[in-house]
């Protein structure tokens, strides 16, 4: 039976709606509401066309997913909102990444496990081209050369991506190629002859953004992860596995054996509690086996529903450093939402202040302690928080005002530290 479509369904203000929010977001700012913002919260402007823009009621579950969550089947198909911040945090980062390592390496290595056809319907970039244009035209004394390997599994995309390529004015130092087939097949072949040879890859991000479960066998990730200064960045399709986890085909369910590395996320399923959350932490246990920064972040819809998180895995603090960076610089368009989830007692929005729920975590740690200084608060906060230095400045400038925090005159070098300000010879001791 053919559904007749309401007319929210079809002329939703959303511009209207999204400028509706932004005043009351503004109104708000500094009530003490704001403090703490979970991703249930509604404005007023978005929760009152809420009920009639989900899915009718008379659809089932699988087609209202379909509905928020599709694979393509057109070669070329439209840039949906949840993509184009994914797309953001990967040009910030990758423009900070193809600096620092162009600095001190003779080749630097970008993967596109799926990379697409390289443009959207109405001509945004993918991920391809974003790449290419964050990557320095100019090359530096050290690096001869930028290695771009763009995989795809359908040959009518590659194809298109190829037509895509010729027009761009490649640099001569870029080395780009265009494959046919299976991310996993044809990285597990270079990976092989690399060990077998006894070598090192050159530096590598692995971009890993698949639509399903499928192709991303652990095994591979974890052996690209062994090698020295080499990171990845996944879309894990948390919603989907979670729906095919006990499905009848076993060639379905091997793809999610294969996807954890063995068959944990089978007996999760088989076992009580909530299944999201406990594959999500299943999986980066599993990347924490090979990587000393594992940070996850997760985007949800309109109607606050759940899509995937982003995984980063990195066993440099500066890689760490820098995608936290990018996430906080990803202006969320209304439509999706990004947080860090990476703890999940503590879960961070990036549009909200936390100013007083970092000020805590940092007191709660180094209360007792005796006298500490910066650097190490620095250290805690990048490396073991959602939070970047400024986050941390506002903190500790919030601990002194309340009295939480004592800073000594003068720092280590025995120089007078200025009012407010926090640097890595500061001397800190919480009363």
């Amino acid at each position: 039976m053919n559904h007749a479509k309401k007319l929210m369904e079809i002329a939703l203000p959303l511009e209207a709606i999204n400028k509706a929010r932004a005043r009351e977001k503004l109104i708000r700012h500094g009530h003490p509401s704001t403090l703490h913002l979970w991703w249930a919260r509604r404005l007023l402007a978005a929760a009152r066309p809420r009920g009639e823009c989900r899915p009718p009621a008379s659809r089932n579950l699988e087609e209202r997913r379909t509905l928020i969550m599709t694979t393509p089947k057109e070669v070329v198909w439209a840039l949906d909102p949840h993509s184009a911040a994914k797309q953001e945090i990967l040009r910030r980062y990758l423009s900070a990444w193809f600096r620092i390592l162009q600095t001190s390496h003779r080749r630097i290595v970008y993967i596109d496990g799926f990379a697409g056809p390289g443009r959207y319907k109405n001509g945004e970039p993918g991920s391809p081209l974003i790449a290419l244009e964050a990557a320095p035209r100019e090359p530096s004394a050290a690096a001869a050369e930028i290695v771009f390997w763009f995989i795809e599994e359908r040959a009518d995309r590659p194809a298109h991506l190829n037509e895509e390529l010729a027009k761009v004015n490649l640099p001569a130092h870029f080395m780009v190629t265009a494959d046919s087939g299976q991310f996993h097949e044809h990285f597990s072949r270079i990976l092989e002859s690399v060990e077998v040879g006894g070598q090192q890859l050159a530096p590598t991000f692995a971009f890993i953004d698949p639509f399903g479960f499928s192709g991303i066998p652990f095994e591979l990730i974890k052996r690209l992860l062994r090698q020295p200064r080499c990171e990845v960045f996944i879309t894990f399709m948390v919603d989907a596995i979670n729906r095919f986890v006990q499905h009848p085909e076993d060639k379905i369910v091997q793809h999610i054996v294969e996807a954890f590395g063995d068959d944990d996320a089978i007996r999760i399923a088989k076992g009580q509690g909530e299944r999201v959350p406990r594959l999500r932490d299943l999986y980066q246990a599993k990347l924490s086996t090979v990587a000393n920064y594992v940070r996850y972040f997760e985007m949800r819809d309109c109607n606050d529903r759940l899509g995937y998180y982003l995984f980063f895995a990195t066993n440099h603090a500066m890689g760490h450093l820098k995608i936290k960076e990018a996430m906080w610089k990803v202006d969320p368009d209304g439509e999706f939402r990004f947080s860090d989830a990476t703890n999940p007692d503590q879960m961070v929005l990036f549009e909200a202040d936390h100013t007083d729920a970092l000020a805590l975590e940092i007191r709660t740690y180094f209360h007792g302690r005796g006298t500490v200084i910066g650097s190490e608060v620095r250290k805690f906060v990048e490396g073991g928080t959602a939070y970047l230095k400024r986050h941390m400045t506002a903190a500790l400038k919030y601990e002194e005002k309340q009295a939480h925090l004592v800073v000594d005159d003068l720092k280590t070098d025995g120089k007078k530290r200025r009012a407010n300000t926090f640097p890595d010879e500061a001397r800190l001791t919480w009363a």
